[in-house]
């Protein structure tokens, strides 16, 4: 007990140094836009579920043509009577007791076809045994022993003609599955556009975040460099005490912004590391940059034509098409059941017995004697209720996928005339924002200089300092700002992936020929 309390006393004294030991500073890994939305789609939890919910409607389809199987069996059988004496009205005395055994053995095959025909394929061979006691009708026989063999093969045929002819559950479920599985496709291909479309405004993101800390940064250097100058002047006389304390208060109000900034630069970093990895550790002690200009590349837009492209290019759309193909499923399937079973049904096989298994089986497959039935089965039930009602439910449920087809229609073109107005406005805010900041820039210098010559007071000199860093944040927001238009621009006009020159083989992603980008080695090993 002692020697474990020292043992702990010196673990926690060995640990102390380590905690008070400052971390190491963050790795930094330098990721062009291509190489995020790379990173994304080979390791983003959502495109991978995606992905997989894929493959599963895949197998869903590809189990649904089970139903066209074919089953074979196989029966082997003994079957054993001991039938007592009995009278028989028709004949005078009684029958004489006897024991009868049977032994069966035989394949079975049976299944359906896609276009509602059945059929069963049945084959048997067997043995049969009897022990007669014929001593009470003829005692000079005695006990007779007798056996011989028999075999049979016969083919049986369905065939719907009304109900379950063009349509039916094994064939609908198929159908549905089909639809399903192009419906999966479309959901990758739209998960893989969100992805993408995330990555890229996370990217503009983290590029504003970082060049608004450098605007914050220069502009902690102005208010230094301000108050330095203007202590100088304080210690000559030129300027009041209250001076340096008001350019003393700004510094620590912009040393303030310049830590929110950096805040906001770590967790922007965090958002964009969610998209690209599945291994959030192994990023944590990563810091990210984000490398490229942000630049505002003009852009014209035909509406007319935009609206086309994304009625005719958005997965989403086309997979609420696909809902009402899937609707309109099931309401030829109800209606096909409204009708009345009309079905043909055939049977034709041979029949053998005799003494030895071979002749008898030879007889049943060359059909020496001929067994088989035709004809047709109709029926129909009375009520119909529970049919009829599921058939109009059928047509309701379709109803209402044209409905949300035509809104989510409405909804697209909305929000696509409403970004193609915004991408414009948030150009021209790029070009006000950057005539402002150069304004400014000019304003600040031409105040400086008036300063130095004693013409201003430092006062005025930190709200125009004020002014030029509103007016960079101003532009580098308004560039960011654009540039997440383009791109949001293009996901609703269905061109995300175009765009980024991604090409879907197969609902999977292709993705462009540049270097592999592969994730950093966790903190821990560095």
């Amino acid at each position: 007990m002692h020697f474990r309390t020292l043992a702990g006393l010196a673990l926690l004294l060995g640990g102390t140094p380590l905690a008070q030991t400052a971390e190491p500073p963050l790795a930094p890994k330098r990721l062009s836009l291509t190489e995020c939305i790379d990173l994304a789609l080979a390791r983003n939890f959502d495109v991978q579920i995606q992905h997989l919910s894929a493959d599963m409607a895949a197998f869903s389809l590809t189990s649904s043509y089970g139903a066209y199987d074919p089953v074979l069996s196989f029966q082997a059988r003994h079957d054993f009577v001991s039938q007592p004496a009995d009278f028989d009205p028709k004949k005078p005395g009684f029958d004489s007791p006897y024991e009868l055994g049977a032994d069966t053995i035989g394949p079975e095959l049976k299944g359906a076809l896609p276009f509602g025909l059945s059929y069963d394929f049945l084959a048997t061979s067997g043995l049969n045994s009897a022990q007669s006691d014929l001593r009470a009708a003829s005692p000079g026989i005695g006990i007779r022993t007798t056996n011989n063999f028999d075999a049979s093969a016969t083919l049986a045929l369905r065939q719907h003609l009304l109900k379950d002819f063009w349509i039916d559950a094994a064939r609908e479920l198929v159908l549905v599955r089909r639809t399903d599985l192009k419906m999966s496709h479309e959901a990758l291909h739209f998960q893989i556009m969100k992805t993408v479309l995330a990555v890229e405004l996370g990217f503009y993101d983290l590029q504003a975040a970082r060049q608004e800390v450098t605007v914050r940064e220069k502009a902690v250097e102005l208010k230094r460099a301000l108050l330095a100058e203007t202590k100088r002047r304080i210690e000559l006389g030129d300027l009041p005490p209250l001076e340096g304390e008001q350019a003393a208060s700004q510094l620590q109000t912009a040393m303030a912004a310049v830590s929110a900034a950096r805040e906001l630069l770590f967790t922007r970093q965090n958002g964009l590391k969610g998209l690209l990895t599945d291994n959030f550790r192994a990023w944590a002690g990563t810091e990210l940059e984000a490398t490229g200009a942000l630049v505002a590349v003009p852009e014209q837009i035909d509406q007319s034509q935009s609206f086309l492209d994304a009625l005719r290019n958005r997965p989403d759309l086309i997979e609420a098409r696909l809902a009402v193909e899937k609707s309109d499923v099931a309401v030829r399937f109800r209606f096909n059941q409204l009708l009345p079973s009309l079905d043909l049904i055939g049977s034709y096989g041979g029949l053998g017995i005799q003494p030895d298994s071979s002749a008898a089986i030879s007889d049943a497959l060359h059909a020496r004697n001929p067994i088989y039935y035709y004809g047709a089965v109709v029926s129909m039930p009375l009520g119909s209720v529970s049919t009829r009602n599921d058939y109009k439910s059928s047509k309701a449920a379709r109803e209402i996928s044209k409905l949300q087809l035509k809104q989510a229609e409405d909804g697209v073109l909305l929000q696509v005339a409403d970004l193609a107005n915004r991408v414009k406005t948030r150009y021209e805010q790029v070009d006000s924002t950057h005539q402002a900041r150069v304004f400014a820039e000019a304003a600040l210098a031409a105040e400086q200089k008036k300063l130095q010559n004693g013409f201003t007071t430092g006062f005025t000199v930190l709200q125009f300092q004020e002014i030029l860093t509103t007016a960079q944040n101003a532009e580098l927001q308004a560039l960011a700002d654009y540039n997440k238009m383009q791109a949001q621009f293009a996901f609703a006009v269905g061109a995300t992936l175009e765009r980024r020159h991604i090409a879907l083989d197969t609902g999977r992603p292709s993705k462009p020929n540049h270097p592999e980008v592969k994730p950093p080695p966790p903190a821990a090993q560095k």
